[in-house]
């Protein structure tokens, strides 16, 4: 354990530096909890509204509107939107049956070195080596 030293305190006495008296308590930091009229009126934006990427303006409005719901704050309302567009973006990966087939190329070459195309998302071919 490392030594403590003496600071002197406000009042004249003598403190352990490092000591739980003398240490500064850190706000504590809890995660947003979207109330459900928080999430009902953020989808109706979202989906229904065509709201995907807001400015700032229409982010402090929309966060000026759902503080009348319950807590929230600027980022609350700017991370929803960016984590949303992030989960339609994953589940329209996941969800297309967009099938990448490997086949062999049809290049001339050392026979050691296998080359292999595949298609992308957008039907081009890209040589992909070992």
């Amino acid at each position: 354990m490392e030594p403590q030293t003496q600071q002197p305190t406000e009042d004249g006495s003598n403190k352990a530096v490092g000591s739980s008296a003398n240490m500064l308590r850190r706000k504590s930091c809890t995660r947003w909890i979207p109330t459900t009229d928080h999430i009902r009126i953020l989808k109706e934006l979202f989906y229904n509204k065509g709201v995907r990427s807001p400015t700032i303006e229409q982010t402090q409005r929309i966060c000026l509107q759902l503080k009348w719901y319950g807590k929230i704050e600027f980022k609350n309302v700017y991370f929803w939107f960016v984590n949303q567009r992030a989960r339609e973006k994953k589940k329209k990966r996941s969800t297309s049956d967009v099938h990448v087939p490997m086949q062999r190329s049809g290049l001339v070459g050392d026979d050691n070195v296998t080359n292999w195309k595949h298609e992308d998302q957008w039907g081009t071919m890209a040589v992909m080596d070992p």
